[in-house]
């Protein structure tokens, strides 16, 4: 009799759930008119508001921050930023987009744009996205997620409802400005990071950074007293501080300040407020008068600062002379100011020296035999026969990471130089230390120590291998 029972509950409660079910299902509608649905709303929201979207954009937690408005409308995106890079291409455009449904609502930029410019920084890994997950609306706010670093350390944007004066907030001038510097930087197998000098000229201070206007991250490595590295005032400490920054409003603000001790006194550096840029600053050439990039501003609670091109590197202070073998390199790491090399068909050592197999940097090398201070090259012939062909330098120390090279016309060969080959090393020498100075950089190089020396009178580069 139980077990009749029991039967007859089990049969009323299936009864009963599958009647529920039946409810459901003709409540709900089809999936493919919610999808529909879904992507209705989310393009009504993004097209909403009268002033478009702000978006304060960090594709990384290193990177800086790029602002931006977008504005959508069934079509198109109307995108102001103030990524300075392509002769600001990007300042303002317009580009078609729209929203899939896959693992979620997705909003894709479909042609290129500033984020698929980002997105390839670095052979696309630098951490920026243009296809995005939406996430949730949060109070009149809309989040998103990246979609190809979920697997990781998946990346979130908020667009924010843009009020009317938001366009007012752009800097796109010190944008533009700041990359003026990379005009003066080393670029041969890299992407150029200009360094600046930041001059606090109330404080008699100086603060040595590098700024990759591209990532929006600046590096500080040195704060220092005195007019040089020679300067019997010098007086420095050693910066390890690294920071994103965003412009806006005519400054430039460090997401992490800069905090530093010098001379028993405490500096703390939040943001430069910018005031005028010109090409009035002081040259990196020996040979030129001021003709350098120069921006003025002002720090608060610091005065009046002056920001000028740069070519010290704190690595590069490593390149010093070795008594015991030259620095050397294969002869096609030699690069003109075009980054070709001048191994290369209608480069000058292709020219004048075709079997020129490394390049030679003796700097205090120890020898009865050979010169101390010397530069040239591994000559090698069809029959695999090599010689040394070297003109020397005067004497010289590394100051900073500054070397100066003083050519003389001392020479040396390890056989018999042929009737034009001390013309020849005379006239491609002469070129690569044009103006005598060349700044010392380290380049990495898992397993070796690289430096590369930069000449800012032609802007020619020499990778030396220790």
């Amino acid at each position: 009799m139980r077990s009749t029972v029991g039967f007859i509950a089990i049969l009323i409660i299936l009864l009963v759930v599958q009647g529920c079910n039946k409810d459901r299902e003709a409540v709900l509608p089809p999936v493919e008119e919610r999808v529909t649905e879904a992507i209705t709303n989310l393009r009504a929201e993004l097209t909403a508001p009268a002033n478009g979207w702000r978006l304060e954009y960090r594709p990384t937690n290193e990177s800086g921050v790029f602002y931006m408005i977008l504005e959508f409308d069934e079509d198109e995106v109307h995108i102001q930023s103030d990524v300075a890079d392509n002769d600001g291409e990007f300042f303002e455009h317009t580009i078609p987009w729209r929203v899939d449904n896959a693992l979620g609502l997705e909003l894709i930029y479909e042609t290129y744009g500033v984020f698929h410019y980002l997105f390839e920084l670095d052979a696309a890994s630098f951490g920026a996205e243009f296809e995005w997950t939406f996430i949730e609306k949060e109070g009149d706010n809309l989040i998103f997620r990246s979609i190809s670093d979920i697997g990781s350390f998946p990346s979130t944007i908020t667009l924010t409802p843009a009020a009317a004066d938001d366009d007012e907030h752009f800097a796109r001038d010190i944008a533009t400005n700041l990359n003026a510097f990379k005009s003066v930087s080393p670029k041969a197998l890299e992407v150029p990071v200009p360094k600046q000098q930041i001059i606090l000229e109330d404080v008699g201070i100086s603060i040595f950074w590098s700024l990759d206007a591209t990532k929006r991250i600046v590096t500080s490595t040195l704060a220092a007293t005195g007019a040089d590295f020679d300067d019997p005032d010098f007086q420095g400490v050693i910066l390890d501080h690294e920071s994103g920054y965003i412009l806006q409003d005519g400054s430039l603000v460090l997401l992490e300040p800069l905090e530093f001790a010098l001379g028993g006194w405490g500096y703390t550096i939040e943001s430069i407020r910018f005031s005028e840029f010109s090409n009035n600053g002081p040259s990196l050439c020996s040979l030129s008068a001021n003709d350098g990039p120069l921006y003025t501003g002002q720090i608060s609670g610091l005065g009046d600062i002056s920001m000028v091109a740069s070519l010290f590197d704190l690595e590069g202070t490593a390149f010093q002379p070795i008594a015991e073998f030259p620095y050397s390199v294969n002869a096609f790491f030699i690069f003109d100011e075009s980054t070709n090399s001048l191994l290369e068909e209608g480069g000058i050592i292709a020219e004048k020296f075709p079997g020129a197999s490394a390049f030679l940097f003796y700097y205090g090398f120890e020898s009865t035999t050979q010169p101390s201070n010397a530069v040239g090259f591994l000559l090698t012939d069809e029959n695999g026969n090599s010689e040394i062909f070297l003109r020397e330098f005067e004497p010289t120390t590394t100051v900073g990471n500054k070397v100066t090279i003083t050519l003389n016309n001392n020479y040396y060969h390890t056989g018999t130089p042929g009737p034009e080959d001390q013309v020849n090393l005379e006239e491609i020498t002469d070129l690569l230390f044009e103006g005598g100075d060349v700044y010392a950089s380290d380049f990495p190089v898992d397993g070796l120590t690289v430096f590369k020396l930069f000449n800012p009178c032609n802007q020619y580069e020499i990778f030396l291998v220790q």
